[in-house]
């Protein structure tokens, strides 16, 4: 991993031949803003944006934040995209209702990236189409939107472009997967269950796509601890775990990684990945492949759980 200077100048440095789009699930705040902006900025506003998530009004300041292209660039008579998709992720109904979408808009997809997810901690609840309430924000989710939006990356990689999925989270750490309990049905701990396998479920879903499409980038990047509103007592919904948090975030804030140097890592990592699965971590070093080894019939279980689970048709 170069220093941070270089990785900015590297940033800095990109500018592809063509008008990269790209969907940001997690757009309005935290870490998916800030590397929408960052794109967004690097390109002096040459490049189609698509947020998904709940915040329109959020949405619209990260749009009206961007450079306009400057005139007499050659490309006066494009038309560079801001399009705000609303979605609740947690229902896969909405998903794809959102990704259909998104779909009719842009048949070629460059770059997914998916940073929108929640740590909950309580008692376990579903959702109303029977899916563990923290599972579905940490992994199912991304589960789907990759696969619904599978043609556009094809179609991006086909053109001789970038194409890839990029995605927002622990990387090569827990337990291994439980096969006797996907969907954490019988074990949940207050959470602590499916806040691991959240992590672990990625590993192995991005893996598996790498292997079965050639010429497109899967990552899972580790953000650390990032001052985002995601790590902030409020965020947390359990008492106690808020109660601990008000005590113990205040003492570790100087370790905080700021959101805006966060981004600029997370965009080298998204940036260098060429095909493949790669695992990093908060300064886009690659560390994997880590805790992806598993037999083919365990990958044939939990790739059909996946879908079951997602009601998600292979595209």
């Amino acid at each position: 991993m170069p220093p941070y200077s270089l990785v900015k100048s590297s940033n800095d440095a990109y500018c592809p031949p063509y008008t990269p789009t790209v969907v940001v699930f997690g757009g309005t705040s935290g870490i998916g803003k800030a590397m929408a902006k960052r794109l967004g900025e690097q390109l002096q506003g040459r490049i189609h944006i698509i947020i998904v998530g709940r915040n329109k009004a959020a949405a619209d300041d990260v749009f009206n934040s961007l450079p306009l292209p400057p005139a007499g660039d050659g490309d006066d008579d494009q038309d560079y995209v801001r399009k705000f998709v609303s979605c609740d992720l947690s229902l896969m109904k909405n998903l794809r209702k959102a990704t259909e979408e998104i779909s009719e808009i842009f048949p070629k997809i460059n770059y997914i990236i998916m940073t929108s997810g929640q740590a909950t901690f309580g008692r376990k609840r579903e959702t109303e189409e029977g899916i563990d309430s923290q599972l579905v924000m940490r992994y199912y989710w991304k589960f789907a939107a990759i696969n619904d939006l599978l043609p556009g990356l094809r179609a991006a990689r086909d053109a001789g472009e970038a194409a890839g999925a990029f995605s927002v989270l622990g990387n090569g750490l827990g337990p291994k997967i439980d096969f006797n309990d996907l969907g954490g049905r019988k074990n949940h701990y207050l959470g602590v269950v499916p806040l691991m396998q959240g992590a672990v479920y990625g590993d192995l879903m991005l893996s598996m796509y790498a292997e079965k499409e050639h010429g497109i980038a899967f990552t899972h990047m580790f953000p650390g601890m990032v001052d985002t509103e995601a790590n902030s007592p409020a965020a947390f919904n359990f008492w106690l775990w808020k109660f601990f948090a008000a005590l113990i975030i205040p003492l570790a804030w100087a370790f905080f990684i700021r959101v805006e140097v966060s981004a600029e890592n997370m965009v080298y990592g998204l940036l260098s990945g060429e095909k493949g699965f790669y695992q990093r971590d908060t300064k886009a070093n690659s560390v994997g492949p880590r805790n992806v080894n598993y037999t083919e019939e365990q990958k044939k279980i939990f790739w059909e759980h996946c879908l079951e689970t997602t009601r998600s048709v292979p595209r």
